[in-house]
């Protein structure tokens, strides 16, 4: 995932917890589908895959409340950069948005 626009460095950490929120949930939900396509097929869900579902969700949960603290400190501390990170992750969700195919 890259940047459409440059960001202040102040906004940089919070960019990244983001970016590291978003690989979290793509693995996660990739994991989701591939389990989905087992069960599908007849196939049970092992302890193993338990396992390692539950490790991916604490990994994305522990990455959203960095993004979450990090914005928050991004915004007491400088809300020209709070409002640069903002505009440019709507920018992206409204690009993704448009890129997705609803049935």
């Amino acid at each position: 995932m890259t940047t459409t626009k440059k960001l202040p460095a102040a906004a940089l950490p919070a960019w990244e917890a983001y970016q590291a929120m978003e690989q979290s949930k793509q693995t996660h939900f990739a994991t989701l589908r591939q389990l989905e396509q087992k069960y599908q097929n007849g196939g049970n869900r092992t302890l193993a895959e338990t396992v390692h579902l539950e490790k991916l969700l604490q990994t994305h949960s522990e990455r959203v409340a960095a993004f979450v603290e990090a914005t928050r400190v991004l915004k007491e501390s400088d809300r020209t950069a709070h409002q640069a990170l903002v505009e440019q992750l709507a920018l992206l969700n409204a690009r993704l948005g448009e890129s997705q195919e609803w049935h």
